[in-house]
């Protein structure tokens, strides 16, 4: 896309006094790759292209859908059916029409994430919670190349954030994964791993989620706390405007309880106090969460206090 009067100097002009020219030169010569651009990496995409990023990858192989209209960017009566990463590719360019962007239609696979890696200096994750092999190997091949990778999960009317760096704990060595695990047991380890302080107890109810049946629940303003965490993040590790503090930090806000903690897991959730709020969490917790589900229409259910919240 060529528009004859845009001007990037003039159109990132007002990051400055935030960001030095020195710091926006850096933005516009990074490439940043964005794995997943529906709900997560959609707003992600949106922030980086407004910080004025030059150049993207970015990977989806699914189209928008009806039941993304209440959280993603993208989802809209106009691109219903649509590829999600020519949507995200078209809004970026309308904010920035100088930026170089490759895409990946089919997401990333073994096949070709080394492509998607290549030349890429931030890498950020905004696969599906439910898509853990996809996850893993994303931040494996990072890793291994030396790239930092950021992660932020929605949690309700909030969001956690972590980077994983190559000189600090893996993600897979953080959640405490291991060979004998169960799928169920693989995916609460992500759910703990990404929310280990879950402010979101309070006031989520039982269709909150399933991992039976695939189901999250996700409001905008959780995403929208995404893209900005993680642009700001984005920001501190091309720039190097702040310290980045590597899992096992972990760092979590929510909007509606108006509460933030950033805490430190040595040994991530492998750690013995971890694994017994975990093993609390699924005593005590998932199963009255079972139960009421069962007992309850969708219709009846209603926000309940939890004796676990933090």
């Amino acid at each position: 896309m060529q528009v004859p009067d845009f001007n990037y100097d003039q159109a990132f002009d007002r990051n400055l006094g935030w960001l030095t020219p020195e710091e926006q030169a850096k933005l516009r010569r990074s490439c940043v790759a964005i794995a997943g651009v529906g709900g997560a990496g959609g707003f992600q995409a949106q922030a980086l292209a407004r910080l004025g990023i030059g150049s993207f990858k970015i990977a989806d192989p699914d189209h928008f859908e009806l039941t993304n209209f209440n959280r993603q960017i993208g989802a809209s009566c106009g691109t219903l059916g649509q590829s999600k990463t020519e949507v995200t590719r078209d809004m970026i360019l309308s904010i920035n029409p100088t930026a170089k962007i490759e895409m990946f239609p089919k997401g990333i696979d073994a096949g070709n994430i080394d492509a998607f890696l290549e030349g890429v200096d931030l890498v950020l994750d905004g696969i599906d919670f439910y898509a853990l092999e996809a996850k893993l190997l994303l931040f494996k091949a990072s890793r291994e190349k030396g790239i930092a990778a950021i992660t932020s999960c929605p949690l309700g009317f909030g969001a956690s954030l972590m980077v994983f760096q190559s000189g600090g704990m893996s993600f897979e060595d953080y959640l405490d994964l291991r060979p004998e695990m169960t799928p169920e047991d693989r995916q609460f380890a992500l759910a703990f791993g990404l929310s280990p302080t879950p402010l979101c107890l309070r006031y989520m109810n039982n269709r909150a989620s399933d991992l039976s049946s695939g189901r999250a629940a996700s409001v905008v303003p959780g995403l929208m706390l995404v893209g900005a965490l993680a642009a700001s993040e984005a920001v501190k590790c091309l720039t190097g405007k702040g310290k980045v503090l590597s899992a096992p930090h972990v760092y979590q806000t929510d909007l509606l309880t108006q509460k933030t903690v950033r805490k430190y897991y040595p040994g991530g959730m492998k750690h013995p106090l971890m694994k017994l709020k975990k093993g609390i969490i699924l005593k005590f917790f998932l199963p009255r969460k079972k139960a009421a589900s069962e007992t309850a229409s969708p219709e009846a259910a209603e926000p309940r206090e939890n004796a676990l919240r933090p």
